[in-house]
C-alpha cells in the first residue's frame, strides 16, 4: 500500500510540474475534492507532509496554492485563467487515474460481491441504516493487489458515492457517454460505470439507508 501511495505521489507530482491545477489554469471541483485528503490527512501531519515535500514538491506546491486566496503560481509563466482547450484531459492526469484504479477497481468489485451476498441473506428493510454505527457490518472482502491478498471492510458508502457518478453518466448524451467510457477504458475504470448493488442507498435524516430492491 505504501508503494502504491508513493506511485500516486509521483504521478500527481508529474502532473503538477506541468499544470497549476488538474485541468489547466483554473481550479475545478476536482481540485477542491482532491484537496480534502491531500491536505487534511496527508499535507499537515509531520510524517506524510515531509514525505510529500521530499517526494512530490510540485504536488505540495499545489496544496499550498489551493489554500491561498490568490493565484500563487509564479512558476507557471504566461499561464491563463481557463481550463484546457476542448476540455482536454492531459496524459499526466490519465496516469493518476491509472494508479488510483489499480486498487480501487478490484476492491470495489470485491466489496460489491460481498455486499450482494450479504443483502441476499440479510435482506434489510428499506430505511434501515446502511452506513454508520447503527448499521450492521456486512463483513470483509478479499482482493489481490500487486500479487498480495488483501482483506478489507466492504463499505456500502463507496457505492452511495458511486451511484452519483453513475447517475451523472446516465444523464449524458450518447456522444458524451462514449467519450467518458473511452476515457475510463484507457485507465482501467470502465467497469465502475456498471458496478452497482441490487439495492440503492439513499439519504434519510442525514443518514445513509437502504432503499428498495432495484
Amino acid at each position: 500500500m505504501e508503494a502504491l501511495y508513493l506511485d500516486l505521489l509521483t504521478a500527481l507530482n508529474e502532473h503538477f510540474e506541468q499544470f497549476p491545477y488538474l485541468f489547466g489554469d483554473r481550479p475545478s471541483l476536482g481540485d477542491f475534492g482532491l484537496l480534502g485528503p491531500m491536505y487534511a490527512h496527508l499535507g499537515r501531519d509531520p510524517y506524510p507532509v515531509g514525505l510529500m515535500q521530499r517526494q512530490a514538491p510540485s504536488l505540495y506546491r499545489w496544496v499550498e496554492r489551493m489554500n491561498r486566496g490568490d493565484r500563487d503560481a509564479p512558476e507557471f509563466f504566461g499561464a491563463g485563467d481557463d481550463f484546457l482547450p476542448g476540455d482536454a484531459i492531459p496524459p499526466t492526469l490519465l496516469r493518476v487515474l491509472q494508479v488510483l484504479a489499480e486498487d480501487f477497481v478490484p476492491e470495489t468489485a470485491a466489496a460489491a460481491a460481498t455486499l450482494e451476498a450479504w443483502l441476499a441473506t440479510k435482506a434489510p428493510a428499506a430505511g434501515e441504516p446502511a452506513v454508520g454505527r447503527l448499521a450492521v457490518s456486512p463483513g470483509t472482502a478479499q482482493f489481490s493487489l500487486r500479487g498480495v491478498s488483501i482483506e478489507a471492510l466492504a463499505q456500502p458508502h463507496r457505492f452511495y458515492l458511486l451511484q452519483r457518478v453513475q447517475a451523472c453518466y446516465d444523464a449524458l448524451t450518447p456522444v458524451d457517454q462514449r467519450d467518458v467510457f473511452e476515457c475510463l477504458e484507457q485507465v482501467g475504470m470502465e467497469t465502475l460505470l456498471a458496478l452497482a448493488l441490487p439495492r440503492e442507498i439513499r439519504r434519510q435524516q442525514n443518514l445513509e439507508v437502504w432503499g428498495e430492491v432495484r
